[in-house]
């Protein structure tokens, strides 16, 4: 299961999204990120919200001149009758002093927000990187066992046929004790191994926040 697992490597993008989202400081980070857009949303609307609206109406009226129908000149006579005008205006109006002060701060918000990006991408990198470093680990010590394991099997083989040579006469107590000494370091180097790949293992889990059993368990 393993050696199929680790041949393909599906696991370990799993396990670095994993270890992403489980991050405590890739978190917070992310949180951070979340409030400075949150602040330049806020800026910006704030801008618009201190605008003033301005507008003006007028009327007013005026007499109309008419000439007179009689013909003779400078006859030329004004109605009573009076007629209205209009006049209607709007305008937005904000003192400079706030719209330089407000746009200076939509722009620290938004470099703001450019800053904690760049600190979230960091975060996420060097999580990244360390997933991959607990992961090859992992790898190396599953090796290491299946080599160590061999070493130990040829050694209990030589150990085994020494005994019977011993008996026969064909080693002395130098030779056999020599042999031992491989076996028992074979079977020290296994148990080293073994142990070194338990550790990365629970390593790997702690970081990443996963049962890594299960998630071994599910690869194709």
């Amino acid at each position: 299961m393993l050696t199929k697992t680790f041949a393909k490597d599906d696991l370990l993008h799993q396990l670095i999204d994993s270890a992403i989202k489980f991050s405590p400081e890739a978190s917070r980070v992310g949180y951070t990120v979340d409030y400075a857009k949150n602040m330049a949303k806020v800026s910006k609307n704030a801008i618009f919200n201190a605008l003033s609206l301005l507008s003006s109406y007028n009327y007013g009226t005026n007499f109309s001149a008419i000439n007179n129908q009689s013909g003779m000149p400078g006859n030329t006579a004004f109605t009573k009758a009076q007629t209205g005008y209009y006049s209607f205006g709007v305008g937005l109006q904000l003192p400079i002093s706030q719209l330089i002060t407000r746009k200076s701060l939509l722009r620290a918000n938004e470099a703001l927000v450019k800053a904690n990006t760049s600190e979230q991408q960091k975060i996420n990198l060097l999580v990244k990187q360390e997933v991959i470093r607990l992961y090859q680990d992992l790898k190396l010590s599953y090796k290491l066992i299946s080599l160590s394991s061999k070493n130990k099997q040829g050694a209990e083989v030589n150990y085994s046929m020494a005994e019977k040579n011993f008996i026969l006469g064909q080693n002395n107590t130098m030779e056999i004790s020599s042999i031992q000494d491989i076996l028992n370091k074979a079977s020290m180097e296994l148990e080293t191994n073994i142990n070194r790949f338990q550790t990365n293992f629970l390593q790997l889990e702690a970081y990443t926040g996963t049962d890594l059993s299960s998630l071994i368990k599910q690869q194709k």
